[in-house]
């Protein structure tokens, strides 16, 4: 009996169902968040609510007390278990590390490079004068390949999606990120609220570009979003710290 050799897959399609696998992982794991603060917070504000209506319907200095002593005890509560969830669950801090831009420019085409040409998608990076700058080699990565994962999921094939690094300042490096198949997201996105009713947008947008922003700031940067490129889209700004 003859074996064949195993068939070895495309690279292309092994690194796009990472990244689908990727990103499944991080909305099952906001999703699971969500669920365990929803349950974590309703007991105490439901109790918080009810005393604060036995407060409307008996005002006789003993309920008084007793309510408002109850009500500070769970909010006391509440605030512990949501320290608790904070502190548990927090980012690590990344192991220390600099990586060249150009490295991580390398890095981030090496990896969506395959899976933007199998969408038919042009990946452009482009080193302004800063390839040999030196930046965090952990979080600044993270924050290019979540952007462009998500760019990549929502451009349309013949389009162009596009990173320039350059000088951002003085001890900075800025990386502009042209995302033609997005939309920008609303004014409060850092706060990961969901948009007023008849304001639909997209919730995987809407997550990714806050948490983009999070991850900037630890690293004592910044993310914006600029006037998108002509025909729609969005343009964003991620600076980070320089060495």
């Amino acid at each position: 009996m003859t074996v064949q050799p195993p068939v070895k897959p495309d690279l292309a399609l092994l690194l796009a169902r990472a990244d689908e696998l990727r990103q499944a992982e991080r909305r099952a794991a906001s999703t699971r968040m969500v669920s365990v603060t929803g349950h974590l917070i309703g007991t105490p504000l439901n109790i918080i609510a009810g005393r604060a209506a036995l407060l409307r319907s008996n005002l006789s200095p003993d309920a008084v007390e007793g309510n408002v002593r109850r009500i500070e005890e769970q909010v006391e509560r509440l605030s512990l278990r949501i320290r608790r969830l904070i502190d548990y669950f927090g980012l690590a801090d990344p192991p220390a590390g600099r990586r060249s831009v150009a490295a991580t420019l390398d890095e981030c085409r090496g990896i969506y490079g395959p899976i933007a040409e199998l969408r038919g998608i042009q990946l452009r990076c482009c080193a302004d004068g800063v390839d040999a700058a030196l930046i965090d080699a952990a979080l600044s990565p993270l924050v290019l390949t979540t952007l462009l994962s998500l760019g990549i999921r929502r451009t349309t094939a013949g389009q162009t999606i596009s990173i320039d690094a350059s000088e951002g300042g003085p001890n900075a490096v800025a990386f502009e990120l042209v995302l033609p198949g997005i939309a920008a997201p609303p004014a409060n996105f850092e706060r990961m609220e969901p948009p007023e009713q008849g304001s639909p947008y997209d919730p995987d947008a809407l997550e990714v570009f806050s948490i983009s922003l999070g991850l900037a700031r630890r690293l004592g940067g910044s993310l914006s979003i600029l006037d998108g490129p002509p025909g729609g889209g969005t343009t964003v700004c991620f600076v980070c710290p320089r060495s």
